[in-house]
């Protein structure tokens, strides 16, 4: 894991940390500020940004005060919890993932309403991901045909084992 030691004024001069976590949308370094835990009087969080004189990208823990509303739980932590003159920063990279979230279902499948077929669904998947429509479908039948072949075998194979279990 690559780190690098940032002195807390160094930290100050690129904004970090944001005073509020929407701060980061009007920023070119900051590029996200993320909840990590919740603590018995503050929160955690992790700031993501780019460092001008290297071009890396890194990330720093911190504490702030949390939001609460009306009420007020004390002062802030001194120093957003950092100890010392450093602190040490993690490089970091975005690595896309695929959450899987549950909603509910509109309309039913059924005759009249079919489930979308195996490309739409994919480019749905691909766009909300973060691709361009033309790209996800593209990428998805690019992958429906190099896989295909593939998962019909699979599904066949599973299907043959789960008649031999009857």
């Amino acid at each position: 894991m690559s780190t690098r030691q940032f002195t807390v004024s160094e930290l100050d001069d690129l904004g970090v940390p944001p005073h509020r976590p929407e701060d980061v949308e009007d920023s070119d370094t900051l590029l996200a500020d993320e909840h990590v835990t919740t603590l018995k009087y503050t929160q955690q969080r992790r700031v993501i940004f780019a460092a001008p004189d290297d071009g890396r990208t890194y990330a720093v823990e911190y504490e702030s005060q949390l939001n609460l509303g009306h009420f007020e739980l004390g002062d802030p932590p001194p120093d957003h919890g950092w100890y010392g003159d450093t602190v040490e920063a993690v490089e970091v990279k975005p690595v896309p993932t695929l959450a899987i979230c549950w909603e509910p279902v509109d309309v039913e499948p059924g005759p009249d309403r079919p489930r979308p077929d195996a490309l739409n669904s994919l480019v749905a998947l691909w766009v909300e991901a973060g691709a361009s429509t033309s790209d996800a479908r593209e990428a998805a039948a690019a992958w429906i045909v190099e896989h295909g072949a593939e998962v019909a075998n699979a599904y066949d194979e599973y299907q043959d084992s789960a008649e031999g279990d009857l």
